[in-house]
């Protein structure tokens, strides 16, 4: 896993997120001294798409709630496509009240997005995502290679 797993974008007031596979030890103090760079900017909005997120550690959850508190002032944090199980953990947590979950980007209401950012910030992502289905792809080979050589020739 790479450590800088994700991608920031700030849109007007709002500051989007897009979360890799994970947000974990590894990767989220590098999240947290980005966050720092808008402490005490005008963001109202931070939203995390969380399409890709499968799994969420406490680290992680401490550097969502460091934006909450820290980022702007308390700004309303919205989960973009969050799985269920990441929902599940936020329920358990008791922080599901804390913020907004949708399934659609459309939703969120940012509409002041000019057409180059658009296309750097699909650039920046479609880039990052096809690292990681690479990086996903190179440790399936492996894994299938493995489990040929540890099979009967009969198999």
């Amino acid at each position: 896993m790479e450590e800088n797993d994700f991608v920031l974008k700030e849109v007007g007031t709002s500051l989007h997120i897009y979360l890799g596979f994970e947000l974990s030890m590894a990767n989220s103090t590098a999240l947290r001294e980005m966050l720092n760079n808008y402490r005490g900017q005008d963001i109202n909005r931070i939203v995390f798409d969380a399409s890709d997120l499968v799994f969420l550690s406490s680290s992680g959850i401490r550097t969502i709630l460091f934006a909450k508190q820290e980022v702007g002032q308390e700004p309303e944090i919205v989960f973009l496509n969050c799985a269920k199980e990441i929902y599940e953990t936020f329920k358990i947590t008791g922080l599901v009240d804390f913020f907004s979950f949708m399934d659609d980007e459309r939703k969120t209401g940012d509409t002041d997005k000019g057409e180059a950012e658009d296309k750097e910030w699909e650039k920046e992502y479609n880039e990052l995502r096809q690292k990681q289905l690479d990086n996903y792809a190179a440790h399936n080979d492996v894994v299938v290679y493995q489990m040929k050589l540890g099979q009967d020739e009969d198999e």
